[in-house]
Protein backbone atom coordinates (compact mmCIF):
# COMPACT_ATOMS: atom_id res chain seq x y z
CA UNK A 1 0.00 0.00 0.00
CA UNK A 2 0.94 3.62 -0.52
CA UNK A 3 -0.17 6.81 1.20
CA UNK A 4 -0.32 10.38 -0.03
CA UNK A 5 -1.68 13.17 2.15
CA UNK A 6 -2.86 15.91 -0.18
CA UNK A 7 -3.71 18.27 2.67
CA UNK A 8 -3.40 18.01 6.44
CA UNK A 9 0.23 17.34 7.33
CA UNK A 10 0.96 20.97 8.19
CA UNK A 11 -2.41 22.38 9.23
CA UNK A 12 -5.49 21.71 11.27
CA UNK A 13 -8.23 20.87 8.79
CA UNK A 14 -8.55 20.27 5.08
CA UNK A 15 -7.89 16.54 5.43
CA UNK A 16 -7.54 14.52 2.25
CA UNK A 17 -5.59 11.27 2.41
CA UNK A 18 -5.13 8.73 -0.38
CA UNK A 19 -4.51 5.06 0.36
CA UNK A 20 -3.68 3.05 -2.74
CA UNK A 21 -2.45 -0.25 -4.10
CA UNK A 22 -1.58 -1.23 -7.67
CA UNK A 23 -5.30 -1.87 -8.21
CA UNK A 24 -7.17 0.55 -5.96
CA UNK A 25 -7.29 4.22 -4.92
CA UNK A 26 -9.46 5.46 -2.06
CA UNK A 27 -9.63 8.78 -0.25
CA UNK A 28 -10.13 9.33 3.47
CA UNK A 29 -11.99 12.66 3.64
CA UNK A 30 -11.86 15.49 1.12
CA UNK A 31 -12.06 18.71 3.11
CA UNK A 32 -11.58 22.41 2.64
CA UNK A 33 -9.00 24.26 4.79
CA UNK A 34 -10.12 26.14 7.89
CA UNK A 35 -9.06 29.39 6.22
CA UNK A 36 -11.94 28.97 3.77
CA UNK A 37 -14.51 29.45 6.53
CA UNK A 38 -14.24 33.24 6.47
CA UNK A 39 -14.00 33.53 2.70
CA UNK A 40 -16.56 33.34 -0.09
CA UNK A 41 -14.37 32.02 -2.90
CA UNK A 42 -15.68 29.21 -5.15
CA UNK A 43 -14.79 25.69 -4.06
CA UNK A 44 -12.42 25.34 -7.02
CA UNK A 45 -10.14 27.74 -5.15
CA UNK A 46 -9.52 25.09 -2.49
CA UNK A 47 -8.94 22.04 -4.67
CA UNK A 48 -6.00 19.93 -3.59
CA UNK A 49 -3.72 18.22 -6.12
CA UNK A 50 -5.45 14.83 -6.12
CA UNK A 51 -6.11 13.71 -9.70
CA UNK A 52 -9.04 11.63 -10.90
CA UNK A 53 -11.51 12.91 -8.33
CA UNK A 54 -13.04 16.16 -9.59
CA UNK A 55 -15.97 16.70 -11.97
CA UNK A 56 -13.78 17.45 -14.96
CA UNK A 57 -11.52 14.42 -14.36
CA UNK A 58 -11.83 10.90 -15.65
CA UNK A 59 -12.54 9.22 -12.30
CA UNK A 60 -9.70 7.04 -11.04
CA UNK A 61 -10.53 7.24 -7.36
CA UNK A 62 -12.52 4.11 -6.47
CA UNK A 63 -14.23 5.42 -3.32
CA UNK A 64 -14.23 8.23 -0.76
CA UNK A 65 -14.81 7.64 2.96
CA UNK A 66 -16.00 10.66 4.96
CA UNK A 67 -15.27 10.72 8.68
CA UNK A 68 -17.81 13.34 9.84
CA UNK A 69 -19.76 16.51 9.06
CA UNK A 70 -17.21 19.24 9.51
CA UNK A 71 -16.33 20.98 6.27
CA UNK A 72 -12.61 20.62 6.81
CA UNK A 73 -13.31 16.92 6.18
CA UNK A 74 -16.02 16.93 3.48
CA UNK A 75 -16.10 20.45 2.02
CA UNK A 76 -15.00 19.53 -1.52
CA UNK A 77 -17.72 16.92 -2.06
CA UNK A 78 -19.87 19.22 -4.27
CA UNK A 79 -17.13 19.34 -6.92
CA UNK A 80 -16.15 15.66 -7.07
CA UNK A 81 -17.02 13.37 -9.97
CA UNK A 82 -20.50 11.97 -9.31
CA UNK A 83 -19.47 8.49 -10.50
CA UNK A 84 -17.26 8.00 -7.44
CA UNK A 85 -19.06 6.20 -4.56
CA UNK A 86 -18.94 8.06 -1.24
CA UNK A 87 -19.32 6.27 2.11
CA UNK A 88 -20.43 7.83 5.40
CA UNK A 89 -22.59 7.17 8.45
CA UNK A 90 -26.36 7.63 8.26
CA UNK A 91 -26.38 10.76 10.44
CA UNK A 92 -23.60 12.27 8.31
CA UNK A 93 -25.64 11.49 5.19
CA UNK A 94 -28.80 13.01 6.70
CA UNK A 95 -27.03 16.22 7.72
CA UNK A 96 -25.32 16.64 4.34
CA UNK A 97 -28.54 16.12 2.39
CA UNK A 98 -31.20 17.62 4.70
CA UNK A 99 -29.42 20.29 6.75
CA UNK A 100 -26.40 21.60 4.85
CA UNK A 101 -28.49 22.59 1.78
CA UNK A 102 -30.37 25.03 4.03
CA UNK A 103 -27.27 27.15 4.54
CA UNK A 104 -26.69 30.29 2.45
CA UNK A 105 -23.87 28.91 0.27
CA UNK A 106 -26.12 26.42 -1.56
CA UNK A 107 -24.17 23.31 -0.58
CA UNK A 108 -25.42 20.48 -2.79
CA UNK A 109 -24.42 16.81 -2.91
CA UNK A 110 -27.76 15.53 -4.23
CA UNK A 111 -26.16 14.12 -7.40
CA UNK A 112 -23.54 12.03 -5.59
CA UNK A 113 -23.49 8.26 -5.20
CA UNK A 114 -23.68 8.17 -1.40
CA UNK A 115 -23.70 4.92 0.59
CA UNK A 116 -24.40 4.66 4.31
CA UNK A 117 -22.04 2.58 6.42
CA UNK A 118 -22.58 1.38 9.99
CA UNK A 119 -20.03 1.08 12.74
CA UNK A 120 -18.14 -2.23 12.48
CA UNK A 121 -19.34 -2.71 8.90
CA UNK A 122 -16.72 -3.66 6.30
CA UNK A 123 -16.77 -2.52 2.68
CA UNK A 124 -14.62 -4.24 0.04
CA UNK A 125 -13.21 -1.98 -2.67
CA UNK A 126 -11.25 -4.20 -5.07
CA UNK A 127 -8.25 -5.45 -3.03
CA UNK A 128 -8.88 -3.21 0.00
CA UNK A 129 -11.19 -3.83 2.95
CA UNK A 130 -12.38 -0.75 4.85
CA UNK A 131 -14.10 -1.08 8.23
CA UNK A 132 -15.85 1.83 9.95
CA UNK A 133 -15.77 2.44 13.71
CA UNK A 134 -17.87 5.04 15.54
CA UNK A 135 -15.82 7.50 17.63
CA UNK A 136 -16.52 10.32 20.07
CA UNK A 137 -16.44 13.68 18.26
CA UNK A 138 -19.80 14.73 16.80
CA UNK A 139 -22.81 12.55 15.90
CA UNK A 140 -21.96 10.06 13.19
CA UNK A 141 -18.18 10.51 13.41
CA UNK A 142 -16.26 7.53 12.10
CA UNK A 143 -12.72 6.21 12.16
CA UNK A 144 -11.64 3.76 9.47
CA UNK A 145 -9.44 0.67 9.31
CA UNK A 146 -7.98 -0.15 5.91
CA UNK A 147 -6.24 -3.40 5.02
CA UNK A 148 -4.97 -5.17 1.91
CA UNK A 149 -4.65 -8.43 3.85
CA UNK A 150 -0.99 -7.81 4.61
CA UNK A 151 -0.87 -4.47 6.40
CA UNK A 152 -3.45 -2.53 8.40
CA UNK A 153 -3.93 1.23 8.64
CA UNK A 154 -6.19 3.00 11.13
CA UNK A 155 -7.36 6.55 10.45
CA UNK A 156 -8.83 8.25 13.50
CA UNK A 157 -10.52 11.17 11.78
CA UNK A 158 -11.25 13.70 14.54
CA UNK A 159 -11.92 12.20 17.94
CA UNK A 160 -11.91 12.81 21.68
CA UNK A 161 -12.42 11.06 25.00
CA UNK A 162 -14.43 13.39 27.20
CA UNK A 163 -18.12 13.39 26.25
CA UNK A 164 -20.77 10.84 27.19
CA UNK A 165 -19.76 8.94 24.06
CA UNK A 166 -16.08 8.60 25.00
CA UNK A 167 -16.38 4.81 25.19
CA UNK A 168 -16.55 4.74 21.38
CA UNK A 169 -13.04 6.17 21.02
CA UNK A 170 -11.62 3.79 23.62
CA UNK A 171 -13.37 0.88 21.87
CA UNK A 172 -11.52 1.79 18.67
CA UNK A 173 -8.24 1.02 20.43
CA UNK A 174 -9.46 -2.50 21.24
CA UNK A 175 -11.32 -3.27 18.02
CA UNK A 176 -8.49 -2.15 15.72
CA UNK A 177 -5.58 -3.02 18.01
CA UNK A 178 -1.95 -3.19 16.90
CA UNK A 179 -2.20 -1.65 13.41
CA UNK A 180 0.87 -1.23 11.26
CA UNK A 181 0.09 2.48 10.82
CA UNK A 182 -2.03 4.86 12.85
CA UNK A 183 -2.97 8.05 10.98
CA UNK A 184 -3.85 10.22 13.98
CA UNK A 185 -5.03 13.79 14.42
CA UNK A 186 -3.04 16.10 16.67
CA UNK A 187 -5.16 19.24 16.81
CA UNK A 188 -4.39 20.17 20.38
CA UNK A 189 -0.63 19.59 20.27
CA UNK A 190 -0.25 23.17 19.04
CA UNK A 191 -2.64 24.69 21.56
CA UNK A 192 -0.39 25.01 24.58
CA UNK A 193 -2.90 27.38 26.17
CA UNK A 194 -5.64 24.79 25.74
CA UNK A 195 -5.58 23.40 29.27
CA UNK A 196 -9.29 23.67 29.57
CA UNK A 197 -11.26 24.89 32.53
CA UNK A 198 -14.04 22.59 31.36
CA UNK A 199 -12.59 19.26 30.31
CA UNK A 200 -15.80 17.24 29.96
CA UNK A 201 -19.22 17.90 28.48
CA UNK A 202 -20.75 17.31 31.90
CA UNK A 203 -18.64 20.10 33.39
CA UNK A 204 -19.92 22.39 30.60
CA UNK A 205 -23.51 21.56 31.51
CA UNK A 206 -22.88 22.20 35.21
CA UNK A 207 -21.19 25.56 34.51
CA UNK A 208 -24.01 26.78 32.25
CA UNK A 209 -26.58 25.73 34.84
CA UNK A 210 -24.71 27.50 37.63
CA UNK A 211 -24.48 30.72 35.61
CA UNK A 212 -28.21 30.66 34.82
CA UNK A 213 -29.22 29.90 38.41
CA UNK A 214 -27.04 32.69 39.82
CA UNK A 215 -28.23 35.37 37.39
CA UNK A 216 -31.44 37.33 36.95
CA UNK A 217 -30.38 38.52 33.50
CA UNK A 218 -31.48 37.35 30.10
CA UNK A 219 -28.84 35.03 28.65
CA UNK A 220 -27.64 34.71 25.08
CA UNK A 221 -25.71 31.64 23.93
CA UNK A 222 -23.47 31.07 20.94
CA UNK A 223 -22.88 27.43 20.03
CA UNK A 224 -23.00 25.17 16.99
CA UNK A 225 -26.42 23.61 16.42
CA UNK A 226 -24.70 20.55 14.95
CA UNK A 227 -22.86 19.96 18.22
CA UNK A 228 -25.45 17.61 19.70
CA UNK A 229 -23.68 17.26 23.06
CA UNK A 230 -23.66 21.04 23.46
CA UNK A 231 -27.26 21.41 22.35
CA UNK A 232 -28.31 18.82 24.94
CA UNK A 233 -26.25 20.61 27.61
CA UNK A 234 -28.13 23.86 26.94
CA UNK A 235 -31.48 22.05 26.94
CA UNK A 236 -30.71 20.40 30.27
CA UNK A 237 -29.37 23.65 31.76
CA UNK A 238 -32.50 25.54 30.72
CA UNK A 239 -34.68 22.90 32.40
CA UNK A 240 -32.55 22.90 35.56
CA UNK A 241 -32.71 26.73 35.79
CA UNK A 242 -36.44 26.89 34.95
CA UNK A 243 -35.83 28.98 31.83
CA UNK A 244 -37.16 28.75 28.31
CA UNK A 245 -34.59 28.03 25.63
CA UNK A 246 -35.28 29.94 22.41
CA UNK A 247 -33.82 28.41 19.25
CA UNK A 248 -34.25 28.96 15.49
CA UNK A 249 -36.04 26.80 12.88
CA UNK A 250 -32.69 25.50 11.61
CA UNK A 251 -31.81 24.08 15.04
CA UNK A 252 -35.32 22.61 15.33
CA UNK A 253 -34.83 20.85 11.98
CA UNK A 254 -31.50 19.46 13.19
CA UNK A 255 -33.18 18.05 16.30
CA UNK A 256 -35.63 16.22 14.04
CA UNK A 257 -32.73 14.74 12.05
CA UNK A 258 -30.93 13.67 15.23
CA UNK A 259 -34.12 12.11 16.61
CA UNK A 260 -34.61 10.12 13.41
CA UNK A 261 -31.28 8.36 14.03
CA UNK A 262 -31.06 8.58 17.83
CA UNK A 263 -34.62 8.25 19.24
CA UNK A 264 -33.42 9.26 22.73
CA UNK A 265 -32.71 12.76 21.40
CA UNK A 266 -35.92 14.79 21.86
CA UNK A 267 -37.59 16.86 19.18
CA UNK A 268 -38.81 20.38 19.91
CA UNK A 269 -42.38 19.15 20.39
CA UNK A 270 -41.27 16.84 23.20
CA UNK A 271 -39.89 19.68 25.33
CA UNK A 272 -42.22 22.23 26.95
CA UNK A 273 -39.39 24.66 27.76
CA UNK A 274 -38.29 25.24 24.15
CA UNK A 275 -39.63 27.96 21.88
CA UNK A 276 -38.72 29.00 18.34
CA UNK A 277 -38.04 32.54 17.16
CA UNK A 278 -38.80 32.65 13.43
CA UNK A 279 -36.86 35.81 12.58
CA UNK A 280 -33.96 33.80 11.21
CA UNK A 281 -31.71 34.31 8.18
CA UNK A 282 -33.79 35.21 5.13
CA UNK A 283 -31.83 32.75 2.99
CA UNK A 284 -32.38 29.87 5.41
CA UNK A 285 -36.03 30.80 5.90
CA UNK A 286 -36.68 30.84 2.13
CA UNK A 287 -35.21 27.37 1.68
CA UNK A 288 -37.02 25.94 4.70
CA UNK A 289 -40.33 27.35 3.48
CA UNK A 290 -39.87 25.66 0.10
CA UNK A 291 -39.50 22.21 1.63
CA UNK A 292 -42.10 22.72 4.35
CA UNK A 293 -39.67 22.69 7.28
CA UNK A 294 -39.93 26.31 8.35
CA UNK A 295 -43.35 26.17 10.02
CA UNK A 296 -43.26 22.50 10.97
CA UNK A 297 -43.14 23.50 14.64
CA UNK A 298 -45.19 26.70 14.37
CA UNK A 299 -46.99 25.82 17.62
CA UNK A 300 -43.68 26.63 19.34
CA UNK A 301 -43.50 30.19 18.01
CA UNK A 302 -42.44 33.03 20.31
CA UNK A 303 -42.22 36.71 19.39
CA UNK A 304 -39.53 39.19 20.32
CA UNK A 305 -42.18 41.20 22.21
CA UNK A 306 -42.99 38.18 24.37
CA UNK A 307 -39.29 37.77 25.16
CA UNK A 308 -38.93 41.46 25.97
CA UNK A 309 -41.83 41.29 28.45
CA UNK A 310 -39.94 38.88 30.75
CA UNK A 311 -36.36 38.67 29.47
CA UNK A 312 -34.91 37.06 32.62
CA UNK A 313 -36.98 33.93 31.91
CA UNK A 314 -35.06 33.11 28.74
CA UNK A 315 -31.83 31.82 27.34
CA UNK A 316 -31.62 32.60 23.61
CA UNK A 317 -29.48 30.94 20.97
CA UNK A 318 -27.71 34.04 19.67
CA UNK A 319 -29.38 35.68 16.68
CA UNK A 320 -27.65 39.01 16.06
CA UNK A 321 -30.75 40.86 14.87
CA UNK A 322 -32.82 39.64 17.82
CA UNK A 323 -30.02 40.22 20.33
CA UNK A 324 -29.39 43.76 19.10
CA UNK A 325 -33.13 44.56 19.01
CA UNK A 326 -33.51 43.50 22.65
CA UNK A 327 -30.48 45.54 23.69
CA UNK A 328 -31.84 48.63 21.90
CA UNK A 329 -35.17 48.13 23.65
CA UNK A 330 -33.51 48.55 27.03
CA UNK A 331 -32.24 45.12 28.02
CA UNK A 332 -29.10 46.47 29.67
CA UNK A 333 -28.10 43.56 31.88
CA UNK A 334 -27.40 40.32 30.09
CA UNK A 335 -25.11 37.30 30.13
CA UNK A 336 -23.53 35.91 26.99
CA UNK A 337 -22.36 32.28 27.02
CA UNK A 338 -19.77 31.68 24.30
CA UNK A 339 -19.52 27.92 23.75
CA UNK A 340 -17.26 27.43 20.75
CA UNK A 341 -13.52 27.28 20.10
CA UNK A 342 -11.76 30.33 21.54
CA UNK A 343 -9.91 30.87 18.25
CA UNK A 344 -13.11 32.00 16.54
CA UNK A 345 -13.57 34.61 19.26
CA UNK A 346 -10.14 36.07 18.53
CA UNK A 347 -10.21 35.82 14.75
CA UNK A 348 -13.58 37.43 14.02
CA UNK A 349 -14.98 40.85 14.86
CA UNK A 350 -18.47 39.42 15.33
CA UNK A 351 -18.21 39.30 19.10
CA UNK A 352 -16.46 42.58 19.92
CA UNK A 353 -19.59 44.45 20.97
CA UNK A 354 -20.54 41.70 23.43
CA UNK A 355 -17.10 40.88 24.87
CA UNK A 356 -17.63 42.59 28.22
CA UNK A 357 -20.54 40.26 28.88
CA UNK A 358 -19.06 37.04 27.49
CA UNK A 359 -18.41 33.99 29.66
CA UNK A 360 -16.60 31.20 27.84
CA UNK A 361 -17.96 27.76 28.71
CA UNK A 362 -16.66 25.21 26.24
CA UNK A 363 -14.89 21.90 25.91
CA UNK A 364 -12.99 20.82 22.83
CA UNK A 365 -14.14 18.43 20.15
CA UNK A 366 -10.61 17.05 20.04
CA UNK A 367 -8.54 14.86 22.34
CA UNK A 368 -5.97 16.45 24.60
CA UNK A 369 -2.37 15.24 24.61
CA UNK A 370 -2.74 13.11 27.75
CA UNK A 371 -5.64 11.11 26.31
CA UNK A 372 -3.90 10.76 22.95
CA UNK A 373 -0.93 9.29 24.78
CA UNK A 374 -3.18 6.82 26.62
CA UNK A 375 -4.88 5.91 23.35
CA UNK A 376 -1.57 5.25 21.58
CA UNK A 377 -0.43 2.98 24.42
CA UNK A 378 -3.71 1.10 24.25
CA UNK A 379 -3.99 0.67 20.46
CA UNK A 380 -0.25 -0.17 20.12
CA UNK A 381 0.52 0.93 16.55
CA UNK A 382 3.85 0.08 14.99
CA UNK A 383 4.06 3.56 13.41
CA UNK A 384 2.16 6.84 13.76
CA UNK A 385 1.50 9.19 10.84
CA UNK A 386 0.58 12.74 12.00
CA UNK A 387 -2.28 14.64 10.31
CA UNK A 388 -4.64 17.50 11.18
CA UNK A 389 -1.89 19.18 13.15
CA UNK A 390 0.55 22.06 13.14
CA UNK A 391 3.04 20.08 15.23
CA UNK A 392 3.85 16.92 13.28
CA UNK A 393 7.49 17.03 14.35
CA UNK A 394 6.46 16.77 18.02
CA UNK A 395 4.70 13.42 17.63
CA UNK A 396 7.77 11.24 18.13
CA UNK A 397 8.67 12.95 21.42
CA UNK A 398 5.07 13.14 22.67
CA UNK A 399 4.20 9.51 21.95
CA UNK A 400 7.62 7.82 22.16
CA UNK A 401 6.93 5.66 19.14
CA UNK A 402 8.14 5.28 15.57
CA UNK A 403 6.71 8.20 13.59
CA UNK A 404 6.43 8.68 9.83
CA UNK A 405 6.39 12.44 9.23
CA UNK A 406 5.01 13.29 5.79
CA UNK A 407 4.60 16.47 3.80
CA UNK A 408 1.56 17.32 1.70
CA UNK A 409 1.66 15.73 -1.78
CA UNK A 410 4.46 13.37 -0.80
CA UNK A 411 3.63 9.78 -1.87
CA UNK A 412 5.10 7.12 0.42
CA UNK A 413 5.19 3.35 0.14
CA UNK A 414 4.10 1.69 3.36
Amino acid sequence: MKICVYRGTNEIGGNCIEISTNKTRILLDIGTPLSSMNEKNPLETYKNSCCGVYKEDTPTIDAIFISHTHRDHYGLLPIINAKIPVYMSKITHDILTKIEPLLPDDFDVSNLDIHEIDSKQTIKIKDLKITAFAVDHIPGAMAYEITDGKKRIVYTGDFRFHSNQKWKSWALADLANNPDYLIMEGTRLSRTEDIEKYNTENSVYRAITKLLLNSHNIAFASFSSQNLDRLVSFIKASIASNRTLVIDPYTAALMDVFNNVFPTVPTVDMLPNIKIYFGTSESIATKMKKNGLFYKHKNKKITKEEILANPHNFILKHNKKLTDWLLKKGVDNYDFVYSMWHGYLDSQNTWDEYKEHITEIHTSGHADVANLQKFVKRIKPKTIIPVHTECKNDFKEKFNINTLVLNDNEPMKL
